[in-house]
């Protein structure tokens, strides 16, 4: 009886100890999402400038890079439900009858051309992150920027 006991109990406590690791491990990447979300929700409904635009991408090209995020032949990243995080700015100009229009630009486009051009041109710039996407993690996966005046 008493050896009965003994394994009950022995099982008990494994159990317990696997069921805290498993809470232990959820909180641990709950707080490693939270921290990375932070990066980028800093500037949710913020005017920035063209220098904060262009830490945002950075800061989403190196996120991709270290996740190892594929990209398709036109070189943009491929996104999934889990790791990557696209930029997407939206830009104004006028057209031939002076009215101000709206263009989207990703972020690839904008490395593509040369990301110091960005800045060059869109250094004091005002723009307002306007909006970021979740994934099924809660994990931020894209954020959208727009600029504000010509």
């Amino acid at each position: 009886m008493k050896k009965n006991l003994l394994y009950i109990l022995i099982i008990f406590i494994i159990i317990i100890a696997i069921i805290l690791i498993h809470i232990s491990d959820k909180n641990s990447q709950r707080n490693e999402i939270s921290k990375f979300n932070v990066q980028f929700e800093q500037y949710l409904g913020q005017t920035i400038y063209g220098t904060d635009v262009l830490t945002i991408i950075n800061k989403a090209i190196d996120s991709n890079e270290q996740n190892a995020i594929k990209r398709d032949e036109n070189n943009y990243y491929i996104e999934d439900d889990e790791l990557s995080v696209k930029v997407e700015i939206i830009l104004l100009s006028k057209n031939e009858e002076g009215k101000i229009i709206e263009k989207t630009v990703t972020m690839e486009s904008l490395e593509q051309r040369g990301l110091s051009d960005f800045i060059t041109n869109f250094n004091l710039t005002p723009f307002e992150c306007n909006d970021i996407q979740y994934n099924s993690q809660k994990r931020v996966s894209k954020i959208t920027v727009k600029q504000l005046e010509l």
